[in-house]
């Protein structure tokens, strides 16, 4: 299987460095000091969940000479949806499915009008890890989880062996089911400009109720 993972921070190293161990051709598109030290050094998670060193590992800032893929995962931050998202053109074949990973509500629809609905898949990424140094990426904890939606036939066997790699490197998935808690949880945060560690106090979950 043939996957690229569009910004390789915390949630796209992560998560490609994990399918890259079970198997899957993984190439992350970065850049800067990054994407230098991921190609001299290779590309290391650390965290509790046991380390991971891919070395070497494919790396690249042009996503046209990587070809069609599979599947993208696509990690960027919500600014750069529509830039990134024209970049990616040329990995989409008939059968990829794109699963967009940020933060915010609307990144598939945002996709959707440059890529087209076929491609274009909802995903929701549930993993708290960050760069901690050029090439090395710190998980906090040992929770990875990608909840995503198929919306059309053309991607039944991309996200069939999607899940199947998704297994294998010990990422709980699941497919066509939504998490509200997950939506609620966000909500609140944005309300009030916080992160997960600093929202348990009274007044945040009066939002909630």
């Amino acid at each position: 299987m043939r996957i690229a993972v569009i910004g390789a921070g915390g949630v796209g190293s992560t998560f490609g460095a994990a399918l890259a161990r079970s198997g899957a051709e993984v190439t992350f598109v970065a850049r800067g000091a990054h994407l230098t030290a991921v190609r001299q050094n290779g590309l290391r998670i650390e965290g509790d969940r046991a380390e991971i060193h891919l070395q070497p590992t494919r790396a690249t800032d042009d996503p046209s000479t990587i070809g069609p893929v599979d599947v993208v995962l696509f990690c960027v931050k919500l600014w750069d949806v529509e830039s990134a998202g024209t970049n990616i053109r040329p990995l989409i074949g008939p059968e990829t499915a794109v699963i967009p990973l940020q933060n915010g509500i609307d990144a598939s629809q945002r996709l959707i009008s440059i890529l087209g609905v076929d491609a274009v898949m909802g995903g929701v990424a549930i993993v708290t890890a960050a760069i901690a140094s050029p090439g090395v990426i710190r998980q906090t904890g040992s929770h990875q989880r990608i909840v995503f939606g198929e919306s059309g036939w053309k991607k039944q066997r991309s996200c069939g062996t999607l899940r199947a790699t998704m297994s294998k490197g010990r990422i709980r998935c699941c497919s066509e089911r939504k998490y509200p808690s997950v939506n609620l949880a966000k909500i609140r945060l944005s309300y009030h400009r916080q992160f997960l560690h600093r929202s348990d106090t009274p007044p945040h979950w009066e939002v909630a109720r």
